[in-house]
């Protein structure tokens, strides 16, 4: 009986053994396996990270724009609960939502908050220099009312920019999607410096710096793009006035070259106002000479908007341009040509020839007045 009881003994401690290796197997299987899975799971959100980085690399060499898309897209990729993606950038005092992707959010592009609106998730995230995660509480308060899970993360940027991402769920988001949307900010912060020069160098390249106008090199480069769009369509027709200030340089003698350019700014600001759809473009073709390009505009109409523009032009109230104290008063007019396509012309090199001997023909008949092509082809003045 004692034998049989020692056998037994030993038999269940053999067995208590056994299991206990297989338990401690078991775990360090299963631990393996963590191990495995969560090596897997950071190679791959490294693979994404590296992907997200090469592709905003790719779009700075491009535009701004395509840096802003491919913000969005690395976030829900990182993310794929996130389902909205918003862009703030300060100007003038305020945070305006520059970039929006997500049907939620689609509509908020071109909206803005006020910096000193301190419940809003974006503008405490502007502020603190930090994210700020949407807790349940106020403030911050959800930019949209659905958002159950969101985070602001500004972007590193320089020279006093700022950016703000906004990334939000209709589910909460754990700590772990959080740090993921504020590591792709950091990487997303060169490329969109990057991208943001180039605009700011293209911006430059295209623009008069004086008047904020097309400078001449990209108004032959759009209007002939225009021409040549126009070719394949039919029906299209476009119209070029070229205008010359009357009296610029009287005025420039007399008041000095400050006085000068705020009239070239005021003439400037007229000219965009005779713009009225994103086809028409306003240029500044050098000195006191401008030229404006009515996309979607047939031969009648563009001769009656050239007269009410001279019209204006006319009876513009410039005392507060000229200095305290100044002599008599200038008198500035525009003497104005106008030339269609493709009534007048086939190409933008001729459209800009024949609207510049039109404009001349003013000039030579006594300034102050719009001239155009005739049906026989001859200069008319109006």
């Amino acid at each position: 009986m004692a034998a049989a009881a020692a056998l037994e003994i030993a038999c269940a401690g053999s067995l208590a053994v056994g299991l206990g290796g297989l338990f401690v197997a078991l775990r360090t299987r299963a631990g393996g396996r963590a191990d495995r899975l969560a090596l897997r799971l950071a190679r791959e959100r490294e693979a994404g990270f590296v992907d997200a980085a090469r592709r905003l690399a790719d779009a700075a060499r491009s535009c701004v724009d395509d840096v802003r898309a491919e913000i969005a897209l690395a976030v829900r990729r990182l993310v794929p609960a996130i389902d909205a993606v918003l862009l703030f950038e300060a100007h003038e005092g305020e945070l305006r939502c520059v970039f929006a992707a997500g049907e939620r959010t689609a509509y908020f592009a071109g909206t803005a908050l006020a910096l000193d609106d301190a419940t809003a998730l974006p503008v405490l995230a502007y502020r603190a220099g930090h994210r700020v995660q949407l807790n349940g509480k106020t403030p911050p308060r959800p930019v949209h009312p659905s958002d159950a899970g969101a985070v602001a993360v500004p972007l590193a940027l320089d020279g006093g920019r700022s950016c703000v991402l906004v990334a939000s769920s209709r589910r909460p988001l754990d700590a772990d999607a959080v740090d993921r949307v504020a590591a792709l900010a950091d990487h997303a912060s060169p490329a969109y410096v990057i991208a943001l020069d180039r605009a700011i160098d293209r911006h430059r390249a295209e623009y008069d710096a004086l008047t904020g106008l097309l400078g001449p090199r990209a108004l032959r480069q759009r209007l002939g793009a225009l021409i040549e769009a126009a070719r394949h369509a039919p029906l299209a027709q476009s119209a070029l006035l070229f205008v010359d200030t009357d009296g610029f340089k009287a005025w420039n003698d007399r008041y000095g070259h400050a006085a000068g350019d705020a009239l070239l700014r005021e003439l400037a600001r007229v000219l965009r106002g005779a713009a009225r759809s994103d086809a028409d473009l306003v240029a500044r073709n050098g000195g006191d000479e401008f030229c404006l390009v009515f996309g979607e505009s047939g031969k009648a109409d563009a001769i009656e908007r050239a007269e009410a523009l001279r019209a204006r032009i006319a009876s513009l109230d410039l005392a507060h341009l000229r200095p305290a104290q100044a002599p008599e008063p200038v008198t500035i007019t525009a003497s104005i040509g106008v030339a269609c396509f493709p009534a007048d012309a086939a190409t933008a090199s001729a459209l800009l020839e024949n609207a510049d001997a039109a404009m001349y023909h003013s000039k030579r008949g006594g300034r102050d007045a719009v001239s155009y092509y005739g049906v026989d082809g001859r200069l008319t003045r109006l």
